[in-house]
């Protein structure tokens, strides 16, 4: 299909300099700061090459990694093939540890080499009693140790002096409550106030464990794996919530045993869900200076006419901190279409302090029909209904400020329920110009000064974008309609572009110049400045 061949419903509203030059991008505001752990730059980088290794390798291998990075960022992984070019993108000097061909977990082994004289403890722990590794994993950050099991510790140790000593983690608890009881009055104390990981071994480990532990054990934070669905168990993370004392804004890494849910429990508590189970080397990304954003403002179009249809399009779980960095990563790397039609991706905020380097990345490989869109519910994922109230203006307040050095104007919101005082609290002091609503269905609301619309249908699969604007958008012949798409990124953003196209082209096939495609701060702009020439504050549904 020709680039040229939907091009008279795809408008360009403003060009803002190329997507390369800084000067664009850079923010005029303070980056934010203080949400997640920091540690220092070094200009002595070491790298050990764990594609190779066991999945038990790799895993362990992080662990070590955290524990050499918690005051400098020395040791980055290679875990995946992207990694060795995030890396030589940021054009640092480095060196790659040698390791054996033949050999076992050649990545670990090396590392473990070179620093087995920072390692004072061996944690052994028993994937019988799952429990034991997040104990050692937690004993391992606060005690220079490393988590081993006892086939690991033989493999390691095999031929190599180390003086140490070893404690049996196996059996020293008699339940999962029992370890988690201990670690509540010895361990949580001494970790750290605003960073707790759910992390553990969910059901896939044993093939594709976590990448997230190195940050973990660099920023000694408490590691808990407890299914949040189930009645005690739920508990347990609601004592940790209690016990920690943590204040609003702090923030949970990982994933849990019951997904997006867990939020319900620690929301209550002023704790944000950042969801981060496979993000790696955070514990070195995390060493580079913090930096703020900016994007060009929403531009309105001058006319829209009655009986047609203005559509952005925006693109999910981009709030995902591991999705940024691999699966996202590779869509924006190897679409080779991508620029060829107004989209908007949603990114975390909080990446400006946690992995500056990988905000800007995205940044500098923007185009002009590229936006980037904080996801739900802003700087991080909570619900809005279930927050905390005694800190939910403090959090609201962090929301401005990180949404603003971000360079986010609009932006996504889940579970806050349209109409309720929440909500209107989040209009008025979020900063955005536009949200997107993924709950209630709103139609397009003009409120406070902020165009509201429901986040719009998940398109999943090819197919799905016509059937939502053709079989279930109603539109009235005499006014215009403003809609978003929602496509699910891990399913229709791989070649999302040409599947967008060819859903366009159809379309307009179908329909000559009804639907006009917009990026997301363009349609805010566009439908604010109709509903103010209106004199109205709503449109249909």
């Amino acid at each position: 299909m020709r680039r040229i061949g939907i091009g008279l419903c795809i408008i360009g509203l403003l060009a803002w300099g190329c997507g390369t030059d800084r000067k664009t991008y850079e923010g005029d505001i303070p980056p934010q700061s203080g949400q997640f752990y920091k540690n220092k730059m070094t200009d002595q980088v070491v790298v050990a090459d764990c594609r190779r290794d066991t999945p038990i390798g790799r895993m362990t291998a992080t662990a070590l990694q955290g524990l050499v990075n918690q005051d400098t960022a020395r040791v980055y992984l290679y875990l995946a093939d992207h990694h060795v070019r995030q890396l030589n993108d940021t054009k640092r000097n480095f060196q790659v540890l040698p390791a054996g061909v033949q050999t076992r977990n050649p990545g670990l082994k090396s590392l473990f080499g070179k620093y087995a004289s920072r390692v004072k403890t061996i944690y052994l722990w028993n994937p019988e009693e799952e429990w034991t590794w997040n104990m050692a994993v937690m004993l391992s950050a606060h005690n220079q140790g490393i988590p081993l099991t006892a086939g690991l510790k033989e493999e390691l140790l095999d031929g190599l002096a180390w003086e140490g000593k070893t404690e049996n983690l196996q059996g020293r608890w008699a339940s999962k409550g029992e370890a988690y009881e201990w670690a509540m009055k010895e361990i949580l104390p001494r970790s750290h106030p605003s960073v707790l990981f759910s992390v553990g071994l969910r059901s896939d480990w044993v093939h594709n464990p976590w990448t997230l532990y190195d940050y973990a054990v660099a920023s000694k934070g408490f590691a808990f794996w407890l299914d949040d669905a189930d009645s005690t168990e739920q508990q347990i993370i609601r004592q940790i919530c209690q016990k920690g004392k943590y204040r609003p804004g702090s923030i949970v890494m990982g994933y849990a045993k019951s997904g997006d849910d867990l939020l319900t429990t620690v929301n209550q508590y002023g704790i944000g869900y950042v969801v981060s189970d496979y993000y790696s080397n955070g514990s070195f990304w995390c060493s580079y200076p913090n930096k703020s954003f900016k994007q060009r403002p929403g531009v309105a179009l001058e006319k829209v006419e009655a009986g047609k249809v203005y559509v952005s399009i925006i693109f999910s779980d981009g709030d995902n901190l591991q999705f940024d960095q691999n699966a996202l990563y590779a869509i924006w790397t190897e679409d080779s279409l991508r620029g060829d039609i107004p989209v908007g991706t949603t990114l975390a905020a909080g990446l400006q302090e946690i992995n500056p380097v990988l905000l800007e990345w995205y940044y500098s490989h923007k185009s002009d029909n590229d936006e980037l869109v904080a996801g739900p519910s802003g700087f991080q994922f909570i619900y809005g209904r279930d927050y905390q109230e005694e800190g939910y203006d403090e959090w609201l307040e962090l929301n401005r400020k990180w949404l603003a050095s971000a360079g986010f104007s609009v932006g996504c919101l889940w579970h806050t329920t349209f109409g309720t005082d929440r909500f209107d609290r989040y209009i008025k002091t979020s900063g955005l110009k536009g949200i997107f609503d993924g709950d209630d269905k709103t139609g397009t609301v003009l409120q406070d000064g902020v165009i509201i619309m429901n986040q719009g249908a998940h398109l999943v699969q090819e197919g799905d974008m016509y059937n939502s604007l053709v079989y279930h958008t109603p539109v009235d012949s005499t006014r215009p309609l403003f809609i978003n798409l929602y496509p699910t990124a891990a399913t229709y953003g791989y070649h999302g572009i040409a599947r967008l196209k060819r859903e366009m082209a159809r379309l307009e096939a179908e329909f000559p110049g009804k639907y006009v495609y917009l990026l997301p701060g363009d349609l805010v702009a566009t439908a604010r400045r109709y509903f103010e020439r209106q004199n109205v504050k709503t449109s249909d549904k």
